[in-house]
């Protein structure tokens, strides 16, 4: 199947951990409703984490920050403890730091008391990331 895919549309394929071991493998993972039950897909908190993590990716099609800020400012019913699981066992500083970020800029309740907003990420650690073709990005401590 991957041959038929790469003929027909570009693809890459990366795996990055964003959570500790402590976070069961299947947490945040569910069907479609009315749907194949052993094909899951991301809930929306997991999905959140797993889009900050692609921004600033130094490869061509990476996620750009207008995008997630876009994505985040629709994501109106995210659930506050779901978040909270996932960012409590996020490895990763840029990711916590842009979920607080984006969820401070979106004015939804999930991004106001978020456990990325209430807690320090982190302290005095900044992510950054600069390209030639765009400006710096850098999340502050």
């Amino acid at each position: 199947m991957a041959g038929w895919v790469g003929e027909h549309m570009p693809y890459t394929l990366q795996t990055t951990r964003l959570f500790d071991d402590c976070l069961p493998a299947d947490t945040g993972l569910s069907p479609l409703p009315n749907r194949d039950p052993s094909l899951l897909i991301s809930e929306p908190e997991g999905a959140l984490l797993g889009l900050a993590g692609d921004i600033g990716k130094r490869r061509a099609k990476g996620q750009s920050l207008e995008e997630a800020m876009s994505i985040a400012a629709s994501l109106r019913n995210l659930r506050p403890k779901v978040l909270d699981t996932f960012l409590s066992h996020c490895t990763r500083v840029k990711v916590v730091k842009l979920v607080r970020d984006l969820g401070q800029a979106s004015g939804f309740p999930w991004g106001q008391g978020s456990a990325a907003a209430r807690r320090p990420a982190w302290p005095g650690r900044r992510w950054s990331s600069s390209r030639k073709d765009r400006p710096r990005f850098t999340l502050k401590a």
